[in-house]
């Protein structure tokens, strides 16, 4: 458990002065809203207070957001609450944390999923970022992932390969783990290493498992006796050297990988 330690004391106080101290422990996948009174103290134009209360409620019909997308939403809604002519009273700092999710358990193969450098190997992140759920994403997606990874010089056959397992295991984060909410983000982020090229796409639909990819067989689909779906895994997992599913209670992460040599 990650633990942190909270106190109420503001940068310039004289020495001396006491206030409250909290602990509390974030599990893997929370995530953590610090903020200054100047949000929950503004006031509107009938001099009603913005008030904890309300800053409760917004948080919580926002589960499943964090990060920038909740300091976007939460601002948004100050200046709905304050109207346009508003004089800010006190500064308005908004700062989240999250933990990350689980990360994957290491196999016993692990010195050859990840290429030469094995699971010991220094990892570095290119980018990552977050996304709407809609439809449509995916492209932008593939396109952040394609853009961040022209610097590494990887073949252009290896990189076609990679834009298109991408996109469609954004698709399947977007459709299946976030069920198409715009408000609930997926998760991108590209990694590599002196040997491999790693992304990893994480949804929030992680009380639900992810089916093992399947070979598909077309007469057995149309009989009904494979379900139509599943397509998509597979196809995912041809496109790059290897593929790795993890899930906890919350996300979901599907990660490819690409060796940055050999065929």
């Amino acid at each position: 458990m990650t633990e942190l330690r909270a106190t109420g004391m503001p940068l310039g106080l004289m020495p001396g002065m006491r206030y409250d101290e909290k602990e509390t422990a974030l599990a893997r996948g929370e995530s953590i809203l610090f903020y200054s009174d100047g949000l929950v103290e503004a006031h509107s134009r009938d001099r009603e207070m913005f008030s904890f209360p309300r800053l409760a409620a917004l948080v919580g019909k926002q589960a499943g957001r964090s990060g920038a997308a909740l300091i976007s939403f939460l601002l948004a809604e100050l200046a709905a609450f304050t109207g346009p002519d508003w004089e800010q009273e006190d500064d308005v700092t908004l700062v989240t944390l999250q933990r990350g999710a689980s990360p994957p358990v290491p196999s016993p193969d692990a010195e050859l999923r990840v290429g030469r450098g094995g699971a010991g190997e220094a990892w570095r992140t290119l980018t990552e970022f977050s996304l709407p759920s809609q439809p449509g994403n995916e492209r932008e997606a593939m396109k952040r992932v394609a853009d961040a990874a022209g610097e590494l010089d990887l073949p252009a056959k290896r990189l076609e390969r990679l834009k298109t397992a991408v996109a469609e295991a954004t698709m399947n984060a977007i459709e299946h783990g976030n069920k198409n909410q715009a408000d609930v983000p997926v998760s991108i982020e590209l990694r590599v290493s002196n040997s491999a090229i790693s992304v990893r796409i994480t949804d929030q639909g992680g009380s639900q498992p992810i089916p093992e990819a399947q070979t598909p067989d077309l007469d057995a689909k149309l009989a009904g006796l494979q379900t139509p779906r599943g397509w998509g895994l597979f196809l995912i997992e041809k496109m790059v050297d290897q593929m790795h599913v993890t899930s906890d209670a919350t996300h979901h992460t599907v990660e490819l990988i690409v060796l940055r040599e050999g065929e």
